[in-house]
């Protein structure tokens, strides 16, 4: 799958925004051809300190080297400036909420939330080595109701180290959602807490709010069940980069155009975060990434 999802995406990328290419190649094969760290390692961003723990997966290489998703770093770019807020919603290990940190600098905030223990000290230690930046660790999930859900989480092993298909981002709270690789899951029971409710008790302005990044492998609906709020905003919208999933017979929530259809209604201009065109709903595919604006 990961083979078709690089074939996707290069495609679409060639088309739409060929100019993007070069430069990506090019990182792509530097990486290629660098030497990484072992243990943990530190890569920066700007001033900004990202400790990564080479070890856990083959993706902390993209992480180190800075060519996890490069097309997305136009939205951050584009979105955060300095003062604002990001919240990350997913934010496994902590790449982009090192990078938005980057972005919004000392004057603004970063809100992290990611519920899986091992992953979320990784976002713990980036706190701790910026103490001059506002990032806060949150060891939350974001859904519908306050609570506690059963999570299947894909455990970081040896055996899985370069497992790119089913890798230490596809852990879910989605019912289910990694059945078919169950011998590569454990389950924990995840703290979940509804998006609106943490901005009132946290005094959010969410005119601050320059991004808002959900990555929760299936779980959008709950996701977005639980910030009504946020989605009614009159005025400027808060702009949201999400990715979507599409296999209806897996899951009955697994429904891409069903999600980019709710936010419409919400009032937003739903495109593709790779072209930045329209989503065609026609011929979406499993895993789509939006920017609602």
């Amino acid at each position: 799958m990961n083979m078709q999802k690089q074939v996707h995406f290069y495609g679409k990328l060639l088309r739409n925004r060929p100019l993007a290419v070069p430069s990506i190649v090019w990182r792509r094969v530097s990486e290629a051809f660098s030497h990484s760290p072992s243990g943990l390692a530190v890569s920066n961003f700007g001033e900004v300190r990202f400790p990564i723990d080479m070890s856990i997966h083959a993706i902390s290489r993209k992480y180190y080297f800075h060519t996890h998703e490069m097309f997305l770093e136009a939205i951050f770019r584009s979105h955060l400036k300095p003062g604002q807020i990001f919240i990350d919603i997913g934010a496994n290990l902590g790449y982009w909420s090192a990078f938005a940190a980057s972005l919004v600098g000392r004057q603004g905030e970063v809100h992290a939330f990611e519920p899986v223990p091992r992953f979320f000290e990784s976002i713990q230690q980036l706190a701790r080595a910026n103490p001059n930046y506002t990032i806060i660790a949150n060891n939350f999930a974001c859904g519908a109701e306050s609570g506690t859900v059963t999570m299947q989480v894909v455990t970081p092993t040896k055996e899985n180290f370069d497992n790119f298909d089913t890798n230490i981002g596809s852990s879910s709270a989605l019912p289910h959602f990694l059945d078919h690789d169950r011998q590569l899951v454990t389950e924990i029971e995840a703290k979940i807490i509804r998006l609106d409710d943490y901005i009132r008790e946290h005094g959010i302005d969410q005119e601050r709010i320059g991004l808002i990044k959900i990555d929760v492998e299936g779980y959008e609906s709950y996701c977005f069940d639980g910030m009504p709020g946020v989605l009614a905003k009159q005025g400027r919208k808060v702009p949201l980069l999400c990715e979507i999933l599409t296999d209806t017979a897996r899951h009955e929530l697994l429904n891409g155009p069903r999600i980019v259809r709710r936010l419409e209604q919400a009032g937003y201009d739903v495109v593709d975060a790779t072209t930045f065109a329209p989503i065609d709903l026609d011929n979406i595919h499993f895993e789509e990434n939006i920017l609602c604006v």
